[in-house]
């Protein structure tokens, strides 16, 4: 337990930290939101230092239970830090704000705030580039260890090894790449004609899988060709996965084990991308090719990233509703930012079925076997379990959101949104749904 509260006052420390640039950008703006926001400081600091001292003495090794529990407590409790603020910024009532915040930190992108001070928005961009981190971390730190949801498990490693997180060489080996790559995309955005403000809400985004844009982020990627396109490249580094970036970046290509998982992921943004363009180009009024291009494949890799991002309003609308949630519900790969089933559970899941079927024309056939994607044993398992999950917590979602929708197609389209964190898919909807 001592482990759960010195990670936790770590990542209050850290949000304190945060708080800081959106004070500065107000006392810059002369918005007259910095006070709440150092008060969002010190309230953070003082939590954090009163549980570092509250644990100082007790020693330990951080167990992969209690991790979990850290990490379940994390999501609600920086929300709950990052509310008042939000509350004060956007003229919310507080149990609205903490929607909002809890929106940002998930990198889902529910959102009625359209307009409001650059402080505000700058606070849900940290949110949800932190949130994005957090997931990627608690990924690869504990979920891929523990070879939960199909993921590589440890059977090689003692019992010891197994149960023990290694928090800090996790964050070690992802932060730079995931720092890195918003610095990368921030500067390239400024290179394509965007002022500092949208070029880094725009950063922090695409980084994240993130939604939380200002109108003015907004108004470049309708208005920017350009914008779209180097933003491409980001929306498939944030659905690939990280240790295919660290392969990548140490120039040993073919030793990530989802290789083969990323080079499908790629071959199948840009079939789909042309597939959009295509329905883009036909429906309504008729546009140029470059530009159904541009959209086409700005929308393939907002949803396989479920980002959900629009590349211009309206685009979303024109395309077929069934089509957008069956992206989305596939998502990206694993141990990304992104959501959905992955492509790797998908893969695995195809593979079994043809093995299933051969088996069934032909009982006799000797098929080699395998432990792996597609085969048998404890990743196969944890496919399953995965998909069931997933498919369970949608299921719950439609339940819960259908006693308030107007519709079932409303109902259907706010869970798959909510459980894949793609929020914007239910306003862009094109049906004057009410917000959630």
């Amino acid at each position: 337990m001592t482990s759960v509260v010195r990670l936790i006052a770590l990542v209050l420390a850290l949000t304190g930290a945060a708080a800081l640039l959106p004070a500065l950008v107000s006392a810059r703006w002369g918005e007259g939101f910095a006070p709440i926001f150092l008060a969002t400081t010190l309230g953070c600091v003082f939590f954090a230092g009163a549980m570092r001292f509250a644990s100082d003495g007790f020693r330990g090794r951080a167990r992969r239970l209690d991790i979990f529990a850290a990490l379940a407590a994390l999501w609600l409790i920086v929300p709950v830090m990052a509310t008042p603020a939000i509350a004060s910024a956007a003229g919310l009532p507080l149990s609205e704000a903490w929607f909002e915040a809890l929106s940002a930190f998930t990198t889902t992108g529910f959102s009625q705030v359209e307009r409001g001070p650059r402080s505000l928005f700058v606070w849900f961009c940290l949110l949800q580039w932190s949130g994005g981190l957090l997931t990627i971390v608690s990924g690869f730190a504990v979920l891929a260890p523990a070879g939960i949801g199909g993921l590589p498990d440890r059977a090689g490693q003692r019992l010891d090894e197994r149960e023990a997180v290694d928090l800090a060489g996790a964050m070690k080996d992802v932060a730079p790449i995931y720092l890195g790559a918003f610095i990368a995309a921030f500067v390239v955005l400024l290179l394509a004609g965007n002022t500092p403000y949208a070029a880094f809400s725009l950063a922090s985004a695409v980084t994240s899988s993130g939604a939380h844009l200002p109108p003015e982020a907004k108004l470049a990627l309708t208005e920017g060709t350009a914008t779209r396109f180097v933003m491409l490249p980001f929306f498939l580094w944030a659905a690939t996965s990280v240790r295919w970036h660290r392969a990548l970046a140490s120039r040993r290509i073919h030793a990530a084990p989802e290789q083969g998982e990323s080079l499908v992921l790629i071959a199948y943004w840009a079939v789909l991308g042309v597939m959009l363009a295509v329905l883009l180009f036909d429906v309504g009024p008729r546009i140029p090719v470059p530009v159904a291009l541009s959209e086409g494949l700005f929308a393939a890799a907002s949803l396989i990233s479920t980002s959900g991002i629009e590349p211009a309003s309206g685009v979303f609308a024109a395309l077929p509703q069934g089509l957008l949630i069956a992206v989305v519900l596939v998502g990206g790969g694993a141990l990304s930012v992104a959501g959905g089933l992955k492509i790797l559970r998908l893969r695995a899941l195809l593979l079994r079925t043809q093995a299933d079927l051969t088996r069934l024309i032909s009982p006799n056939i000797v098929q080699p076997a395998r432990t792996g994607e597609g085969g048998v044993g404890s990743a196969m398992r944890g496919v399953w379990v995965g998909t069931i999950a997933l498919f369970a917590t949608l299921a719950l979602a439609l339940v819960l959101i259908a006693g308030g929708a107007p519709s079932f197609e409303a109902a259907l389209t706010a869970a798959v949104a909510a459980t894949t964190n793609t929020g914007p898919l239910y306003d862009a909807a094109g049906q004057n749904w009410p917000p959630l």
